[in-house]
């Protein structure tokens, strides 16, 4: 029986030295591990160096697969055998199946194929001519996740001691690399989806207030990639207050639940230095350490601006009247009650429009003057209103004014110059297709008018002043048109408009 070698410890602690340096430099990490292979395989002087990757671990059997390979000469190589493509070795063999949980715990083999028992495993090694074979397991973050095998077949070589030792450190400078790998394609896909998601992600440990920020994030922020820390206090500092205080909130609420997986979602304005600031959303959850306290809230940070643009527009098609560009019944209801509820003292007042005869308009001119009249009465209207007031188009002929902070003369006085800015001055309509151009249009509008009683209920308020207003409308539609009528109980001392029209209509509907 020949006497089993074992190879030069001192020429693998410089191979690996030089493929330490190939899996550090290495532009893929697969060209890395080819050349630390190599280093070994010449090092050694073995017939093959190879990695088996583990892909599946059953109960009676191991799929694997022949990854990586450096072979002295070309009748060594078997990586382009398809028997070493995703095979399955049984468990049918003891020896094997032990060697298999030896592996899953980190240990290491040596076989000297003459030696050993006569099974499976020995007639697996024989039939391909290997007289000596080690396996270092190759352990990613504690896990089995492949195996660094050397085969030898020219001589019975004896892998213990420091020679083991070196095929161990290999075994580890290839999980350590493999795991930089994963990092480091972890983070491109973070920054791929980053870039395409228009995203940040952050982290915050609620013990100690540190932070931590993605690359993607610090570039939002206005720092470079490479920030080294990025304080809580700066970090929230790029967020409007009012911003800020409604994060604060949302915070305590999934603070006082106290549990994991609590997560909210919250629409904010970040800024950086000397730009405008655009609209993100802060998507967060809450995770606890292993006694249930809330320990890390982290999650993303997406830039909404152009959602929130979307839906500033769609706010405009919803809330503006097309024809006009005043905001329509929609509109003024929303902003009614915005003012409402800002304040609880402030007398309002609602004014309702109506164009005295618009009927005689559509039928002598067409309805395309009409709409022009319309426009031009709206911008008319508007020109006359102070930049808090509100304009709004109810429908057809009909407008409507809110004010704010006027006593009920001051209501009825800007309701007569409005008045007098419609009827003093004819409106010239432009030339509209297949008709010469129209004389100036002389016409007059009936305004009433109604006070919103502050410190009612929002919806009552709004539509007892509506009713009001409106029978304040037909009442000087009724008493002969171009002319403003407060409801009475507004109704001040002074004189009212008198220009009577040419006709007494039984109601509104006749204009």
């Amino acid at each position: 029986m020949p006497v089993p070698i074992q190879p030069d410890a001192m020429r693998l602690l410089a191979a690996l030295a030089k493929g330490s340096r190939a899996l550090m430099r290495g532009r893929f990490w697969g060209d890395g591990v080819d050349a630390l292979l190599g280093e070994i395989g010449q090092a050694s002087g073995a017939s093959r160096v190879w990695i088996f990757q583990l892909l599946e671990l059953q109960d009676e059997a191991v799929i694997q697969d022949y990854v990586f390979e450096w072979a002295a000469k070309p009748s060594y190589r078997q990586l382009t055998q398809r028997r070493f493509r995703f095979f399955a070795s049984v468990f049918d063999d003891p020896t094997y199946r032990r060697m298999v949980a030896e592996r899953q715990r980190g240990m290491s083999q040596r076989f000297i194929t003459e030696r050993m028992a006569p099974g499976p495993l020995r007639e697996n090694l024989e039939s391909q001519q290997i007289l000596s074979m080690v396996t270092v397991p190759i352990m990613v973050d504690g896990r089995w996740w492949g195996t660094l095998g050397i085969d030898d077949c020219e001589r019975p070589l004896d892998w213990e001691g420091a020679g083991l030792d070196a095929l161990v450190i290999a075994a580890e400078l290839i999980a350590s690399s493999l795991y930089r790998h994963q990092l480091a394609s972890r983070r491109r896909q973070f920054e791929l989806f980053q870039q395409v998601a228009e995203c940040g992600i952050w982290e915050i440990d609620l013990h100690s207030g540190s932070t931590w920020c993605s690359r993607a994030l610090l570039r939002t922020l206005g720092y470079p990639d490479d920030y080294a820390r990025l304080p809580l206090r700066r970090l929230l500092a790029h967020m409007l207050r009012a911003d800020r205080q409604r994060l604060w909130k949302r915070m305590r609420q999934c603070l006082s639940d106290s549990g994991a997986g609590q997560s909210f979602r919250l629409d904010v304005r970040l800024q950086r230095p000397e730009t405008p600031a655009r609209w993100h959303e802060i998507v967060a959850e809450l995770a606890c350490d292993t006694s249930g306290r809330p320990s890390v809230v982290s999650g993303l940070v997406i830039d909404i601006s152009r959602r929130k643009q979307g839906e500033e527009r769609a706010m405009l098609a919803a809330e503006y009247d097309e024809l006009t560009d005043v905001m329509n019944r929609r509109g003024l209801t929303r902003h009614l009650q915005t003012t409402l509820k800002r304040t609880s003292t402030t007398l309002c007042h609602l004014l309702m429009l109506d164009i005295d005869h618009f009927k005689q308009i559509n039928d002598r001119y067409g309805h395309p003057a009409g709409d022009a009249l319309l426009k031009l009465v709206a911008t008319r209207l508007d020109n006359e209103l102070r930049g808090q007031d509100v304009l709004a188009r109810m429908g057809g002929e009909e407008f409507a004014v809110f004010v704010s902070g006027l006593d009920d003369a001051q209501a009825w006085q800007l309701g007569e110059r409005l008045r007098a800015s419609i009827a003093d001055t004819p409106f010239l309509l432009p030339p509209l297709a297949g008709m010469a151009a129209a004389p100036p249009v002389t016409i007059t509008i009936s305004i009433g008018i109604a006070r919103l009683m502050p410190g009612q209920d929002l919806e009552h308020a709004q539509s007892l002043a509506s009713t009001q207003a409106d029978q304040a409308l037909y009442a000087a539609k009724r008493t002969g048109r171009n002319r403003v009528m407060p409801y009475p109980q507004a109704a001040p001392a002074s004189p009212q408009a008198t220009q009577p029209a040419a006709s007494r209509p039984s109601d509104r509907g006749s204009d």
